[in-house]
């Protein structure tokens, strides 16, 4: 019995699709609103959401191939940065014990809310509802605790479900100020890999530009250059030159290998095409999951949890700035090529190969927030730096997973920065304590 509830349990907390949509419904019951109501805001709500993951699972899945197409022609060999790198690394690492992971899910999820429900005391707001990124989060939490402290199982489960429940709690929190700056006050906070990174960037994205005069969105291009003032044709141009830059260098017979026999010219005009669609199914999926979160969510601030700010895919700030998440991509990809070049000039041991995810799902959010802090010349100033920040840590936290064969790293700025710097403090007391590794 007992098992059953608990499955049901951590499979609706693993679907934040139907969480967002029994969340909005709560919401407006507590507002008092009709079934009805009731009923079309969830509905809304959830398949709002659902067209942000689809949208932005189609990225991903659309440029995955291109990333590995470059890096099987060249012949370059090293540690993956990529959210599902890191997912097989760490349940791989776990191995038979991977189903502890349900545990310390939901044991987190419990210790954000607590936290946030208390938060008159603790200042938490953001309820961790992303559950695809929240269950990568429980997996590396338990399999890093289980590696460096060498514990029986249910004192590390627990400490790693009420660890990671803090670290909801606090990186939920901390970027909510600059979210409500870009999305006008929208409502919702972050629940991903790069909540430090919003909070970090917007303390000086505001040095490199005038947020009015260089919006990247309102750039106003004389003659023929005007088609680049429509969102769509901007992104849908921009897209094909660069990936089709990107994909020549590794000659038109591997392009076609990679298109399954399509010419090599209209695979080029599709992905990009293609990515400007994706980034219209994503903006009409936050309209409609934003709108109904906005009117629906007083009701349970002012009646279950005080102050409460649901926790999203990162995905829904894209569209706040179109123009802008586009340019972050590709400045963050400058950035980790740079930072490639210079592993390679130093001879390090380690090198690191970009994934599409840490590229764009930081990359874009952080370009849509220079933009907002700098405009276009913040963006291009704080991609590069994202790129290098995201590989030159996870060169740092490579030698820290005890995973020696693994696959690879999240790659994105949150897991190579904070985590990293958790990791030296769990290496210190393990070494202190003589256990894991030095027992």
């Amino acid at each position: 019995m007992f098992s059953a509830i608990f499955n049901v349990i951590y499979e609706l907390l693993t679907q934040p699709a139907i969480i967002i949509g029994l969340l909005v419904g709560v919401g407006y019951a507590l507002n008092g609103k009709s079934r009805i109501q009731v009923i079309t805001g969830s509905v809304s709500a959830a398949v709002g959401l659902m067209l942000v993951l689809f949208g932005g699972k189609q990225f991903s899945d659309g440029f995955k191939p291109v990333v590995a197409a470059v890096s099987d022609v060249y012949g370059i060999k090293g540690y993956l940065m990529d959210s599902y790198a890191m997912k097989a690394a760490t349940q791989e690492a776990l191995g038979n014990n991977f189903g502890f992971v349900g545990y310390v899910f939901l044991i987190a999820f419990f210790v954000n809310l607590v936290l946030v429900y208390f938060g008159k005391y603790t200042k938490a707001k953001g309820i961790f509802l992303t559950g695809n990124s929240g269950v990568a989060h429980a997996q590396a939490m338990l399999w890093l605790l289980a590696y460096w402290l060498d514990m029986p199982w249910i004192p590390t489960i627990i400490i790693s479900g009420v660890l990671l429940g803090i670290y909801w709690a606090i990186a939920t929190t901390i970027p909510i100020k600059a979210i409500n700056k870009i999305t006008n006050n929208a409502g919702f906070t972050i629940g991903h890999n790069q909540n430090f990174a919003i909070w970090f960037f917007s303390k000086f994205a505001h040095k490199f530009g005038d947020p009015e005069k260089d919006d990247a969105e309102n750039l106003n291009l004389p003659g023929w250059l005007g088609i680049f003032n429509h969102n769509v044709t901007a992104i849908a141009i921009t897209m094909i030159v660069f990936t089709g830059g990107f994909l020549l260098t590794i000659g038109i017979k591997n392009i076609e290998v990679l298109s399954g026999g399509q010419p090599w010219y209209i695979y080029i005009l599709t992905l990009g095409l293609e990515f400007s669609m994706y980034m219209v199914i994503l903006l009409q999926g936050v309209r409609m999951m934003v709108g109904e979160i906005t009117a629906s969510f007083k009701g349970i601030q002012e009646k279950l949890i005080p102050n409460a700010i649901p926790a999203i895919d990162v995905a829904a700030l894209l569209p706040f700035s179109a123009n802008a998440a586009t340019l972050g991509f590709i400045f963050t990809t400058f950035g980790t090529i740079i930072s490639m070049l210079l592993l390679l000039f130093f001879k390090s041991p380690v090198m690191v190969i970009p994934g599409f995810i840490p590229l764009f799902f930081s990359g874009g959010p952080i370009g849509v927030l220079a933009n907002k802090y700098g405009g276009y010349k913040s963006v291009m100033i704080c991609g590069i730096l994202l790129g290098m920040i995201q590989s030159f840590g996870t060169v740092w936290t490579l030698p820290l997973l005890g995973i020696p064969d693994g696959v690879g790293w999240s790659g994105m700025f949150d897991f190579s920065t904070v985590w990293p710097a958790f990791l030296e403090i769990l290496k210190a007391i393990a070494k202190a304590l003589s256990m894991g590794p030095y027992a």
